[in-house]
């Protein structure tokens, strides 16, 4: 007789159902798993691309903005013509720069700057002085504040009770903070009698 995978009320046989059953979910399984690996390798790529995108044009923009602002630096701040003979003479050099710097000074203070009102002068050394502050051992005078010595010329500024003299950048930005001289805490707001200046 004839063995027939059917059974006489037409079902499959078990075996032959497991069969295909077995062969749906694998190939269902395989299809999935495909379909997930394609779908992760095309997130990388688009990642890949947009991330390279954003990194060129952000690179591009930095770039820019500091082409712009090494341009606006150069703009504020000219290069200087060289002199003849600048670089020959140090205290030259010296002196152009302390000449700068002072005037710098005068320019960045205004009228109502709490030292307006106080003397300055130019530093000429002399033995006719009976009164010297701060004296090295040589006899030089300093700035207490920088503790370089005085030299003929620089801008010095005198206070009026306690007659401390001080290089006029260095002592200004002390006094534009405290109304007090920095050695004696003597005050500095009342006025001062002309008489008390050193010869200019």
């Amino acid at each position: 007789m004839h063995q027939s995978n059917i059974s006489r009320f037409g079902v499959a046989q078990p075996y032959q159902f497991a069969s295909w059953y077995k062969y749906v979910i694998m190939s269902a399984f395989g299809a999935a798993i495909a379909g997930v690996s394609i779908g992760v390798v095309a997130f990388l790529l688009a990642l890949t691309f947009t991330c390279s995108l954003c990194q060129g044009y952000r690179n591009s923009r930095d770039s820019a903005a500091t082409h712009a602002a090494l341009a606006a630096l150069a703009a504020r701040h000219p290069p200087e013509p060289a002199a003849a003979g600048y670089w020959d003479d140090d205290d030259e050099q010296e002196a152009r720069r302390r000449r700068a710097r002072e005037e710098h000074g005068r320019l960045r203070r205004s009228a109502t700057s709490p030292t307006a009102g106080l003397p300055s002068f130019t530093y000429k050394p002399s033995s006719s002085v009976t009164t010297k502050h701060n004296v090295t051992g040589g006899g030089e005078e300093t700035c207490s504040v920088c503790l370089g010595a005085f030299e003929a010329g620089e801008t010095v500024r005198l206070l009026p009770l306690c007659l401390h003299l001080y290089h006029v950048n260095c002592i200004d930005p002390w006094l534009d903070v405290h109304s007090t001289c920095p050695i004696c805490r003597s005050g500095i707001d009342s006025p001062m009698d002309v008489g008390l200046l050193p010869p200019v």
